[in-house]
């Protein structure tokens, strides 16, 4: 009879913020910028009564980029402190933005595009800007990156990782995995949407069998807490220069994602 009482934690962003969207509400709740009852609540799904007190941590992201990089980095406890970084595919900045926030010395934004990156970014000092350059143009940057995050768009993550890894001095890169741009051209039904659960799956176990088979590894691999614009899946992988005995874990961490 209390549940009756009780809406999820969504329901109730959604009654007291009519003005925001679904995607907004959810990366709100995945970027720890809600409090309920004056403690963060991360459970989009958490039950409440009409009558809790809610708050917003107010200063997002200046694009959902940003909210799928703080996941990662919660996820894994990875701190960014003090690296310098590499944010290949930098678009609006929304990886840079992140990376900031939490502590990055330096963050080289490469883009092909040009005059995308938020002003605010554009100038803050931190951040060194490489626009109209195709990343796998790019021999050497200085000063060099500790690390890389990549959301590279029409190109798949597996051609470009190792070129990524010849960049940067240390071990890991986080990358956006898009099913759709990692499907082989001419597949059947394909029209800018991957909904089909097991074309997701092959298509997530061919990424990863093409990472291992030029000696990279996928240490884990997650969901992305919000979907990309046109409604398709997207995933955040560890890569690492090296492969492991872990390798047959992801691939029914795949299995476990996608079925």
């Amino acid at each position: 009879m209390a549940l009756k009482n009780k809406r999820t934690l969504t329901e109730l962003l959604a009654m007291k913020y009519p003005e925001y969207g679904k995607d907004k509400i959810i990366a709100l709740i995945a970027c720890r910028k809600v409090k309920v009852d004056n403690e963060i609540c991360c459970d989009p799904r958490a039950l409440f009564h009409n009558d809790v007190p809610i708050v917003l941590i107010e200063d997002m992201y200046v694009s959902r980029g940003g909210v799928k990089l703080d996941y990662a980095l919660n996820h894994w406890s990875i701190d960014p402190s003090g690296k310098i970084f590499l944010d290949a595919g930098s678009s609006t900045g929304g990886f840079t933005d992140c990376l900031l926030r939490y502590g990055a010395r330096l963050v080289h934004a490469v883009d092909v595009g040009y005059n995308q990156l938020d002003y605010r970014l554009r100038t803050d000092a931190r951040v060194i800007v490489h626009e109209r350059q195709n990343i796998m143009d790019i021999r050497e940057l200085e000063p060099i990156p500790d690390a890389a995050v990549a959301d590279l768009s029409f190109r798949s993550i597996h051609k470009a990782a190792s070129h990524l890894f010849s960049l940067i001095s240390g071990d890991w890169i986080i990358c956006l995995v898009k099913p759709q741009f990692e499907i082989p051209k001419g597949t059947p039904g394909f029209n800018g949407v991957v909904d089909d659960p097991l074309l997701i799956r092959d298509t997530l176990l061919h990424v990863k069998k093409s990472l291992f088979d030029d000696g990279i590894g996928m240490r884990d691999i997650v969901e992305s807490p919000i979907h990309g614009r046109k409604g398709n899946r997207e995933f955040l992988a560890l890569l690492s220069r090296t492969v492991s005995l872990e390798e047959p874990t992801i691939a029914e961490k795949i299995e476990r994602l996608t079925t």
